[in-house]
């Protein structure tokens, strides 16, 4: 995966307070799409990857990706004859992610001016707590999604990766079950592009991406 750079350098204010940050995951996400083969309208086989030890929460992720992909008019085809493979992985370790940081702010005066420059007024802003995300590099929890050529794997026994996906938030490995469905939610949203950076995004509960 390319050197990741989040979509902004300066921090981000957020807007709500500190007891609203609960209220969703923040979850990093960069993707890479190869430019040899389109891969859209393809018939495709979703690959049960053996060496998850969560198989319960593999088989629930499989079973995500088959139906995303069906959604997306993509045909689901046996490993012998499909097109496509799409296979997910997962687990836990230093990921660069985003992270709150609070910061005090003194009170401050914002002079008001018309358009000709005159001071018309001022408002006084109180002492205050802003919460800044910022990029770190965290114990996180992962989920990558990759997608590959079938059938030159079946004529050469080599992978040729057409696009690849990482999701990332922080959390420890035992929150890996509960945290795949935020995880899962970018994975599908930029399936197939390429995000060129590292992207923050705010997923809510309600738009949890397993069942």
């Amino acid at each position: 995966m390319r050197t990741r750079v989040f979509l902004s350098l300066l921090a981000v204010t957020f807007a709500s307070s500190a007891c609203a940050v609960g209220t969703f995951r923040q979850v990093s996400f960069a993707g890479e799409v190869s430019p040899v083969i389109d891969s859209a309208g393809r018939t495709v086989h979703v690959v049960k990857n053996t060496e998850m030890q969560d198989t319960v929460l593999e088989s629930r992720i499989r079973v995500r990706l088959e139906e995303f992909l069906l959604q997306q008019g993509f045909i689901l085809a046996s490993p012998d004859t499909a097109e496509l493979y799409v296979l997910a992985t997962f687990g836990s370790g230093p990921r660069v992610v985003g992270s709150t940081a609070a910061v005090f702010r003194p009170a401050d005066v914002r002079v008001q001016r018309s358009p000709s420059g005159e001071a018309t007024g001022r408002s006084v802003r109180p002492d205050r707590m802003e919460y800044l995300r910022v990029p770190s590099l965290e114990n996180s929890v992962w989920l990558m999604v990759l997608s590959s050529d079938a059938k030159y794997y079946r004529g050469t026994g080599h992978i040729r990766n057409l696009w690849r996906g990482e999701a990332a938030m922080q959390g420890r490995p035992e929150s890996l079950p509960v945290a795949a469905g935020y995880l899962m939610v970018p994975a599908l949203k930029y399936f197939g592009k390429g995000t060129g950076q590292t992207i923050l995004l705010d997923v809510r509960e309600k738009d949890h991406g397993l069942k």
